[in-house]
């Protein structure tokens, strides 16, 4: 398994040296703040394509999801849930955040979508030691829309028509995955 390893990394020159083996490449800085705006970004791309308005940002959603991802990051968790039964409704009122979109006779109070990541695309292990294929901000972005475009109940969120805000949240954990929710109003 380990030669098959090394002549797969060995046809990748960039990420060899003349031995075959994996350069060493230290991992880049993140920025979650950065991170969130890019997400933002390509949600409003596709609601672009799709003939819907922009949503516009808003902080405090932002600050609610970001709390829900350090808490699933801190706590090794991953749902809409927390470990005690709190979904994002507790959270919108936690924060003292009012969401209530009048559609006829329905008022719609927020929805959230969540998706885990990693800052490393692959890992290649030789001789025990770790290589790790660092990922770009840009390209977690693209991976987690896409991501989200592909689920129909986190797509049906996204092109919501009548969603006008949206936060987006986001924590890097010391071992690389990152947490990303999406909260909407």
């Amino acid at each position: 398994m380990v030669a098959l390893l090394l002549s797969c990394a060995a046809g990748d020159a960039h990420r060899t040296t003349s031995t075959g083996m994996p350069k060493e490449r230290p991992r880049p800085a993140y920025s979650a703040a950065s991170l969130e705006k890019k997400v933002h970004a390509r949600i409003n791309e596709e609601r672009r394509k799709h003939g819907l308005s922009q949503l516009e940002w808003d902080d405090a959603l932002a600050r609610i999801a970001r709390g829900h991802s350090k808490d699933m990051g801190a706590r090794n968790y991953f749902s809409h849930y927390s470990p005690e039964g709190h979904d994002f409704l507790f959270r919108y009122e936690k924060g003292g955040y009012t969401c209530g979109v009048r559609i006829g006779r329905t008022i719609y109070q927020g929805a959230e979508n969540i998706f885990q990541n990693n800052l490393a695309d692959s890992v290649t292990t030789v001789n025990g030691r770790e290589y790790y294929n660092w990922t770009s901000e840009d390209r977690i972005a693209e991976t987690t829309v896409d991501g989200w475009m592909k689920s129909p109940g986190h797509r049906k969120n996204i092109l919501t028509p009548h969603w006008g805000k949206e936060g987006i949240g986001i924590s890097i954990t010391p071992e690389g995955k990152v947490y990303i929710t999406q909260n909407f109003c």
